[in-house]
Formats: C-alpha cells, structure tokens, sequence
C-alpha cells in the first residue's frame, strides 16, 4: 500500500482535528444521555459545531451551477482541470452509507461519520482530500470535499483483492457486498468494487472513494461472526 498521507487542512482545520473534536462531543453526548449517539444527534452536533466554527460556506463554489462531470449514489463530482483535483459534493442530506452497522442504528452515516471515513482514507491509502465545508441548501445540506486526481487504469478483481489480503486485510461479505477488515487497526472497508481504485502507471493500487469504518466492540463482533 501507498505511505500514509497528511491530511490536509480543511476550512482552516485538519481533518484530524475536526474529527477528532466532533468524536469528543458525540462522546460527551453520549454519557449524558447514555448509551450511544443516533444518526439525528450526530446530525444535531455537526450542525452546531459547524456554525460555531464558520464551516457552512456563505456562497456554493462556481462548478454547482454546471453539469456534473460524473455522478455516484453519493456525491455529485467535478473535474477541476487548472488544480487537478475533484471536487465532490455530497447529495443533499445523504452522507454515504456505514459498512456495518447494530440492528437498532441507522445504517446511513452521519456528517461526522462521513468526515471521518475521508481521514481515515488519508491516513490508510495515502490520500490527500480536504474538507472544504458545508452547504445548506434548500434541499438539505451537503459536504464539499477535495480530492487530487489520480492517473491510471482500473484495477480488476485479482488486483483488489491481493493488495488487500496481501497486507493484512480479511475479506468478507455484507448484505451481498465485498468488504475486508483489519485486524491490527479494528477498521472495515467497503466500496472496493473496480471503479473505486486504480493501477498507477507504477504499478501501485491506489483507492479513490472507498468506505471506511472504524469498529466499536459490538461491531467488531458482528464483523468477526462473518469472516
């Protein structure tokens, strides 16, 4: 796999830092009213959090007003030529979806859930994307994110799955879709399908738009009764 990469900042915050502030108050949420935070509370808390620290963008960036260059079930996403870099913008209200999730837990990700997967994607694969901010809109809100581009073909399924098991990761499947998990880091990927990574032109796989997940005890129970 690449080296692990610095997360860049974003809205004049890194995206460890702002995940990792955002962790701290679902965490304070949650030992108030006990048990764990709900996709509404998570909800609740970026919003304000956002607000409090000038993270919802007063004007949407020029590339929303023209056509998409590509679109996926979760972003809308724009090819910024001059800077080489993606644009990527969430659909209103809809933040991706978790690799796995408790029975009673919604399985769509929070705000807080969707920037901690792209630090994670930083951190694991090598990545470089920043937070550029929130949207409202009348809609709902969406997240803006920036993610270099990357050159290459797409990789195919015997590429995938040696560079994943080759370094740790053990396959599994969930709701019919393949996923791994890392033992060592308590970590799922899913997404891994052949348009969400490429083969360089040196031959390294790189992953451009992958779930990831970090596990609580309870799923990573669930996650070790389906390896």
């Amino acid at each position: 796999m690449p080296p692990y990469g610095n997360s860049r900042k974003a809205s004049g915050v890194t995206l460890p830092s702002l995940v990792a502030q955002l962790r701290a108050s679902c965490q304070a949420s949650a030992r108030l009213h006990g048990g764990s935070t709900y996709y509404t509370e998570e909800l609740a808390i970026f919003r304000a959090y956002a607000q409090e620290h000038n993270l919802i963008l007063e004007q949407a960036p020029a590339e929303l007003a023209t056509a998409p260059t590509a679109e996926g079930n979760e972003h809308q996403v724009w090819f910024r030529e001059n800077s080489s870099t993606f644009l990527k913008a969430t659909w209103p209200d809809h933040f991706g979806m978790k690799v796995v999730h408790r029975a009673d837990e919604e399985p769509a990700a929070s705000p807080i859930d969707y920037l901690e997967r792209w630090h994670l994607h930083n951190t694991l694969f090598g990545d470089a994307v920043e937070f550029l901010g929130a949207l409202d809109t009348p809609d709902g809100m969406r997240l803006l994110i920036q993610q270099p581009a990357i050159r290459g073909s797409i990789a195919n399924e015997e590429q995938i799955s040696t560079y994943f098991t080759s370094s740790g990761w053990k396959p599994f499947r969930i709701a019919g879709n393949l996923a791994f998990f890392d033992p060592e880091r308590k970590i799922v990927v899913s997404d891994t399908h052949r348009g969400n990574i490429i083969v360089m032109p040196d031959g390294l796989l790189a992953p451009i738009d992958l779930r990831v997940q970090p596990l609580t005890d309870t799923l990573l129970s669930i996650v070790k009764n389906l390896i």
